[in-house]
């Protein structure tokens, strides 16, 4: 009986002393990847010397985790086309600017680099001017038919997704409706995408509906699936501020941040094995437009 209790009491004082050790590695992990707040404050003072104002709520000098997807993209032109349209390829021709595939039911998509793609259900080429115009003008939508439109341009751009390979994981992919409108008798939507909650960048369409069908499409659109995906550590915000002023350079005058996000954005593997989908700072500036940084090294991608 004595030798029981004294079992007992052992695996009490080694569960202890688990419990323990695994408060004090997390602690130890937690202000390795944390700077003092007292660091964040003294790094801002620095910055706003050099003519850059960021607010303490928009930074953090912690260090998170965030998943990179790996996209596989197969066959993609036949495969996108022939899913918007609902037909099959008739005639393929390569241009110097990408592809064209006329379908068999008399629809026509026109791929473009960095998966940018013209799709018009008639068979007619969209227009450069409107194919470059992604900004609504017109009068907005509201109530039951707005809800309807977005249903219609949803079903439309999911559908080009549909016959990628996807990941075991469960990955979650959406079109984003952010605007609706009317002008000159045609209804339009503006579509981007997210993944798990998170928008992808420079990934937008505009879709016009003939009807209660979308006639012609225009814009950017990964509709790659991730096939894996992996956790990587980002970059801090600070970090990304710091090298967001080597762009700059020698700023006449103060530029404020105005915000910090965490957006995806394309990433070419350039080992023959396809795209990436990566995390990426989005830093907005009130005079300096929007600066893009690959989260995981911390380098300058694009500013729009």
């Amino acid at each position: 009986m004595k030798s029981r209790r004294v079992i007992l009491i052992l695996i009490l004082v080694l569960a202890l002393s688990c419990l323990i050790l695994g408060v004090i590695l997390g602690g130890i992990l937690r202000e390795g990847n944390t700077l003092p707040d007292s660091a964040v404050d003294d790094i801002l003072d620095l910055l706003r010397e050099s003519g850059i104002t960021a607010d303490r709520s928009l930074v953090s000098g912690r260090r998170k985790t965030a998943p990179v997807y790996v996209l596989g993209s197969g066959d993609y032109e036949s495969t996108v086309a022939s899913l918007l349209s609902g037909s099959v390829p008739a005639k393929t021709y390569d241009v110097p600017e990408g592809m064209i595939l006329l379908m068999e039911n008399g629809a026509r998509v026109d791929f473009g680099e960095d998966f940018s793609f013209r799709y018009s259900r008639g068979g007619e080429r969209v227009d450069a001017y409107r194919a470059a115009d992604l900004s609504p003008s017109g009068v907005p939508l509201s109530g039951e038919r707005k809800a309807a439109v977005e249903a219609i341009v949803t079903e439309f751009l999911e559908s080009g997704s549909r016959s990628f390979e996807s990941g075991g994981e469960r990955v979650d992919i959406r079109c984003e409706t952010d605007a609706v409108w009317e002008a000159e008798g045609v209804q339009y939507a503006m579509c981007s995408r997210s993944i798990d909650g998170i928008r992808i960048a420079a990934n937008r369409v505009i879709c016009a509906l003939d009807g209660d069908t979308v006639g012609e499409a225009w814009g950017t659109w990964y509709f790659l699936t991730p096939a894996e995906s992996y956790s990587a550590q980002l970059s801090d915000t600070l970090n990304i501020l710091f090298n967001m002023k080597k762009e700059i350079g020698a700023a006449k005058t103060p530029v404020t941040v105005k915000a910090v996000t965490l957006c995806y954005s394309l990433w070419f593997r350039g080992d023959g094995e396809g795209f990436c989908l990566i995390p990426c700072w989005q830093i907005a500036t009130d005079t300096m437009g929007s600066f893009l940084f690959n989260a995981l090294d911390g380098s300058f991608y694009t500013r729009n």
